[in-house]
Order: structure tokens, then sequence, then C-alpha cells
């Protein structure tokens, strides 16, 4: 598995802008190789599903369209992986300065968790989640945060769709 930490996109080269020069047909043509190649396998968490999965950017740059700089991930991964994204516009990440546990615990746990019914606080307790941080827009700062998705629902539909897919798996 990869190391996930909460971090930035590069925002001039962002997922759907133009830069990336592909066509919307070789995009889903090239996600759909990548979800095959990694079978349908979050390369942060090793979570598994044939729905919900994504293709994110390794370094972040949408223009970098080489299937080395592309890998499957779920979706709470994905909103870790773009805390700019999960903290700012969804408002469903929170970022912490210490952790019990590595990021990818952190989500396979919560994960687990959530299946069996626990409410954030105590998977925030068991997790230990501490010293609560402010968002940033530095990817240096970002990077050695812990993230946390919360049980709120965002502002998006299919984030929530998505998410409560995943809880629901065994």
């Amino acid at each position: 598995m990869k190391k996930l930490c909460p971090s930035l996109t590069n925002g001039s080269n962002y997922m759907g802008n133009r830069e990336c020069r592909l066509s919307s047909a070789q995009m889903d043509k090239l996600q759909a190789e990548v979800l095959k190649r990694d079978k349908n396998t979050c390369k942060y968490c090793g979570f598994k599903a044939d729905q919900w999965m994504t293709v994110s950017y390794l370094d972040g740059d949408s223009s970098a369209n080489e299937k080395s700089n592309l890998v499957t991930v779920c979706p709470m991964c994905s909103l870790v992986a773009n805390a700019a994204f999960g903290c700012k516009v969804e408002g469903i990440v929170e970022l912490y300065g210490r952790s019990a546990y590595p990021q990818e615990k952190i989500i396979q746990i919560t994960r687990k968790m959530r299946t069996k019914g626990r409410e954030d606080a105590e998977i925030i307790r068991f997790l230990g989640l501490a010293d609560k941080m402010p968002f940033k827009m530095n990817r240096d700062y970002l990077e050695k945060l812990y993230a946390f998705v919360t049980s709120w629902k965002g502002s998006f539909g299919q984030v929530e769709e998505a998410l409560a897919f995943g809880y629901a798996s065994p």
C-alpha cells in the first residue's frame, strides 16, 4: 500500500482542468484501465469495491496522465488525499496533530467501526486523535497531520452515498 497523508492537489492542474489534454472518452478509458489494473482496490487503505472507486493522480497533477501516476482510491482516502476538498468544500474532514495510528489505519478502523454503528466521538477516542488543527493551504503543514472523515453529511449527495456504501461493506 502507498503512504497516505492529507495533501493538496496542484490547483493549476486539478482534475477536470482543460490542461489534462484528454477527451472525456479517453479519460474514461484510462480510468477503467487503472481500476482494472488495481482490481478496484484502494492503493492507500486496501478497501475493495466494485462501486464508487475513483482514480487519483499521485502527484496531484492531472496533466500527467501516465498510468504510473494514477492509482485507484476509495472515497475516504480521496477526501484525505484532497484535503482542501474534504476540509473546506465538503466540510467533513477534520485534521489532528496526533494519532495512535498511521493514516491508512485511521481509514480502515473508521470504516470498521462505522459498520458497527459507532459514533464519531468514540472512533476519535479509540484512534487516539488529539490536538485538532485548522486547515491551511500548505502541503508541508498538511502532510504532518492526520485526517478523520466525519459522519457529518457534506454538501454533495454523491459523497455521502459513496461513503455510506463503504461503511455498509463487510
